[in-house]
């Protein structure tokens, strides 16, 4: 194997190891642990990708800039969306009971 394809084939087999822990953490019933379990192999899954498929260990510094960016602004978003629901006050719908005989059809 050459030098440079053999770490794009260890992180594709550490990709398929990690599909095959989430494909069978549906199977297993844990509870609130399959949530994070599913939650820490994404964060895996995206950190591989990001570092090796898309070479930001390597890259150019504005590249790893921008990357950091948005990761920055999906924190954000994430933050400012959490605190929205955080602070509404939960006011049911107004409940009416619906009718109890049909309309005719072709009436408005």
């Amino acid at each position: 194997m050459e030098r440079r394809t053999r770490p794009l084939v260890l992180t594709w087999l550490a990709l398929l190891a990690l599909l095959a822990i989430s494909a069978t953490t549906v199977w297993i019933p844990l509870g609130w642990i399959n949530t994070a379990i599913g939650l820490a192999v994404a964060t895996v899954k995206a950190l591989l990708v990001a570092i090796v498929f898309m070479r930001l260990r390597a890259g150019h510094p504005l590249l790893r800039l921008t990357a950091l960016a948005g990761l920055v602004t999906l924190a954000l978003l994430f933050f400012l969306s959490g605190t929205d629901y955080a602070t509404r006050s939960a006011v049911p719908a107004p409940w009416q009971q619906p009718s109890t005989e049909a309309a005719p059809l072709g009436s408005s």
